[in-house]
């Protein structure tokens, strides 16, 4: 099969190929295609070894014991923590390269900068990529510190986040590797497969996201092999358990996640990495509520949370309150949900933090909901659809405005409630955002004396991935 014609194999499919889990027609599409382009294959043989090293070596003995809860099951990727392949130097190369390093990764930042600017762009996305030399230290570094700066910034756009991790793997997967690259400074400093690793996570973290989670998982079990290959240190490899008990945790396998927060957390605290500890700690969190353990599930993120306001992470600290407040919620403790909402709101400023403002408002209001409190509810969804409107958010001002509607309803005040959907309704048309049809179902949901509220709940919620999908994932 001919390059020209056939696209590349991605490293999703080929993972697959390497572990027999493609089915036969996709086996038999894939084998044709590596039968006539070098490129894919020598991706194939690149992540055939990284997956035999890391079976060999996840074989050879059990993660160490007082970490986990629960040993992870034989054969699993990250039952034990891989040893990294450490970079050799040359004698008297430390001191050179370390110089080198430094002024290029000085230089990286305006490189770094246009790109993360350019990825809800996708043209100027790859025009930017395509210009990244492998042969500049300082354009490695570029990537690599957009690759983490994306990271930390998922919530704001995981599609995007998404588009970039997948361009930043298709420009590595093109550029070709000979031999005695390997011995080059910008190799020996910020090696390809580290790149790749980088590029994996968050390919990893952004399918998590958009709920694509057998993507997430090849995603992440490669960037764990590539950062052990790839000279990755205990941070990375934690980095990556982090991602993954996330994963396992939406996918019901709360027990396994548990074990991987636990262990990504101890790395980040015996570092003093702060900030990354109470990320580990929030998905602690996550793997406990999953487990219906709410008590301590409420425990590791309120130990989060503190983190996450002193570093001023605004966008961790939201999601954490609000899995807060659906513990508290689920343990019948409304009366302390609410008060967690009321410090946070006193806590951020109206103007300066108008969208985390919206969050929290929107937050309150589930709860509120939930303890049948439906008129403060409404008044809640109200002001944080005004925020979300002035903060640019649509998909989440719409969100909180058909969640309004509802709340009315379930009051028993159907004329604000349908003149609530009628404003709803407006903004979906300028915005072109449902289809007429699903519009129609709504209205005849609430129409009448005796209006179907299940229906209405029902279709509500179905409304909500429509909006999101067609007008942006934002932080929920």
């Amino acid at each position: 099969m001919s390059q020209l014609k056939a696209p590349h194999l991605d490293d999703f499919t080929l993972l697959r190929y390497v572990t027999r889990d493609l089915e036969d027609s996709e086996r038999d599409e894939a084998a044709k295609h590596l039968n006539g382009c070098e490129t894919c294959s020598g991706l194939l043989r690149e992540i055939a070894e990284l997956d035999e090293e890391l079976r060999h070596r996840t074989a050879q003995g059990d993660p160490p014991e007082g970490l986990e809860i629960l040993r992870l099951p034989p054969g699993d990727p990250f039952r034990s923590r891989p040893p990294t392949v450490e970079r050799r130097l040359r004698r008297g190369d430390g001191a050179s390269l370390a110089a080198v390093a430094l002024d290029a990764s000085e230089r990286a930042r305006p490189t770094c900068e246009q790109i993360l600017g350019a990825t809800r762009e996708s043209g100027r996305l790859i025009t930017l990529i395509a210009e990244i030399s492998m042969t500049d230290v300082s354009h490695r570094f570029a990537l690599l510190y957009a690759l983490q700066e994306a990271g930390r910034r998922i919530a704001e756009g995981p599609v995007a986040a998404l588009r970039f991790a997948e361009e930043a793997l298709a420009y590595l997967r093109r550029e070709p590797f000979r031999r005695e690259d390997s011995e080059s400074e910008a190799e020996r400093i910020v090696p390809r497969l580290f790149l790749r690793g980088q590029a994996h996570l968050l390919a990893g973290q952004a399918c998590n996201w958009t709920l694509e989670f057998e993507r997430a998982q090849s995603h992440l079990e490669l960037a764990y092999r590539s950062f052990a290959r790839g000279g990755g240190d205990e941070v990375s490899l934690a980095s990556v358990e982090q991602v993954e008990s996330q994963r396992r945790s939406f996918i019901g396998r709360g027990r396994e996640a548990l074990t991987l927060a636990r262990r990504a957390a101890a790395t980040f605290e015996e570092l003093g990495l702060q900030d990354q500890a109470a990320r580990a700690k929030a998905a602690q969190g996550v793997a406990l509520a999953g487990l219906n353990r709410h008590q301590e599930a409420v425990e590791s993120y309120r130990a989060a949370l503190l983190v996450f306001e002193r570093y001023g992470l605004w966008s961790n600290y939201v999601g954490v309150l609000n899995n807060i407040a659906t513990c508290l919620t689920k343990l019948g403790r409304f009366d302390d949900a609410r008060r967690e909402y009321a410090r946070a709101l006193r806590r951020l400023s109206r103007e300066r933090d108008r969208s985390f403002v919206a969050y929290i408002r929107h937050g309150l209001a589930d709860v509120l909901f939930a303890a049948g409190l439906y008129r403060e509810a409404a008044i809640s969804l109200a002001q944080a659809g005004r925020l979300y409107r002035e903060s640019g958010l649509p998909a989440s001002s719409l969100i909180a405005a058909l969640f309004e509607v509802e709340s009315w309803a379930r009051l028993g005040d159907l004329g604000r409630a349908r003149h609530r959907l009628d404003l709803f309704l407006e903004a979906v048309d300028q915005h072109r955002a449902l289809d007429p049809s699903v519009s129609r179902e709504i209205e005849e949901a609430l129409s009448g004396s005796r209006p179907d509220l299940e229906r209405v709940a029902e279709l509500r919620r179905q409304t909500e991935e429509t909006l999101r999908e067609r007008l942006g994932c934002a932080l929920a």
